[in-house]
């Protein structure tokens, strides 16, 4: 079976939506809550792992209370589409701890990132000493966020 060819049963579903809502429960909760045995809750998540299902297992923290105030969407356009261009702004995407996520759209927008930052001040910091300096960019439009009505890293998995 190809790593993208994975089924998932119901109580896979059930695992995942136990997992997503709260990783750091015991296996036996787990169990009880995917409705397998302890057991298999351990093979399971193993197998889920090995096919890239469930990437990884991990806190989910508040931003402001960890000292992160200031969150912003930019819209990035490169310069042109060659291959040297588009690594260099991956390239710096990667290093910048700052990006919570990075996604390639459709539309006049080529990239749109989310970046986190103590304040604003801060933020500016980022911009200017980060971004602007990436000669592969040819245009930015950023948007503060001023309120988070949902963030979620919670996917839909059905009845769980």
């Amino acid at each position: 079976m190809k790593r993208d060819e994975i089924e998932l049963d119901e109580a896979d579903r059930r695992l995942l939506g136990a997992v997503q809502k709260d990783a750091s429960v015991s296996q036996a909760e787990l169990a009880d809550l995917a409705a397998v045995s302890p057991s298999q809750v351990s093979r399971r998540l193993a197998r889920l792992k090995e096919f890239g299902v469930l990437r990884g297992i991990v806190g989910v923290l508040e931003p402001k209370l960890a000292g992160l105030t200031c969150s912003a969407i930019i819209r990035v356009r490169l310069r042109d589409h060659a291959a040297a261009n588009v690594r260099a702004f991956r390239d710096l995407v990667e290093r910048m701890d700052e990006v919570t996520l990075c996604v390639m759209t459709t539309g006049e927008t080529d990239y749109l990132i989310k970046v986190v930052a103590r304040d604003l001040p801060h933020f500016q910091e980022i911009v200017q000493s980060k971004l602007l300096r990436c000669a592969a960019i040819a245009h930015m439009e950023s948007s503060i966020i001023l309120e988070h009505l949902k963030d979620t890293t919670a996917l839909p998995l059905g009845d769980t």
